[in-house]
């Protein structure tokens, strides 16, 4: 009987871990806090880039993890330019984009629950901003994709 219970407790008690642990993994990223992510291409590495609300950043590249700070002017335009697009998921691609087989890569928008399809293929107004927006950020941290040659691959995602 003891044996039983034993093996119940433990069972109950690697539950608890697993609900805590995935609890604890969707908390990583705050709901207010947007996500650009570049997939990279078949000869470089992506990027990744968590913007806040009053423009602190944390990004990771191919040549590692990085915090900035985006000025004022630039963040508020971005998460203005998300508002006006929401829901993401309804920005669409252009239907004739062309991308290179070696350098073409993917770049979305996460926030919250939502997520856009690839804006660096625009189809629409709303889209084309928002591909402006991270430009604009990415050349403001001085974030591009590193040949894999020349840097280290991206760590896996925690959400």
């Amino acid at each position: 009987m003891n044996r039983i219970f034993s093996q119940s407790l433990l069972g109950l008690a690697g539950v608890s871990f697993l609900l805590c642990s995935s609890q604890l993994a969707m908390a990583l990223v705050p709901l207010n806090v947007a996500i650009i992510v570049n997939s990279g291409s078949t000869n470089t590495i992506g990027y990744r880039i968590y913007v806040s609300p009053p423009g602190e950043v944390n990004y990771v590249d191919g040549r590692g993890s990085h915090q900035g700070k985006l000025s004022q002017k630039l963040t508020k335009k971005f998460f203005r330019d998300v508002k006006i697009a929401e829901p993401l998921s309804n920005l669409p691609v252009q239907q004739s984009c062309v991308k290179s087989v070696s350098f073409g890569t993917i770049t979305t928008i996460k926030l919250a629950d939502q997520e856009s399809q690839d804006i660096s293929c625009p189809g629409n107004a709303k889209a084309q901003i928002l591909d402006n927006d991270v430009i604009a950020i990415a050349k403001a941290l001085n974030v591009v994709n590193v040949p894999k040659s020349q840097g280290q691959p991206l760590p896996p995602q925690n959400f």
